[in-house]
């Protein structure tokens, strides 16, 4: 999963960066935030490990069943 293309967007926002990082395959998004003086590296290796984890982490709960969204009171 290591070779794949995702995409890095970079904002400063105050004293820390807003970081958008999407998965060019499947479209996948996560957002999160480090400190304004997070060198680029860093941003880019963390970036990559994240949307490896949610891409993993959906693979996961696609072999579960159904169990809803997890928001909210089932009444």
């Amino acid at each position: 999963m290591s070779g794949r293309e995702i995409y890095i967007e970079v904002m400063a926002i105050g004293q820390a960066l807003r970081v958008a990082a999407i998965d060019a395959e499947t479209g996948e998004e996560l957002v999160f935030q480090v400190p304004r003086n997070t060198p680029r590296q860093e941003i880019d290796a963390l970036a990559r490990a994240k949307v490896e984890w949610k891409l993993s982490r959906n693979a996961d709960n696609e072999k579960r069943p159904d169990t809803g969204s997890g928001r909210g009171i089932r009444v």
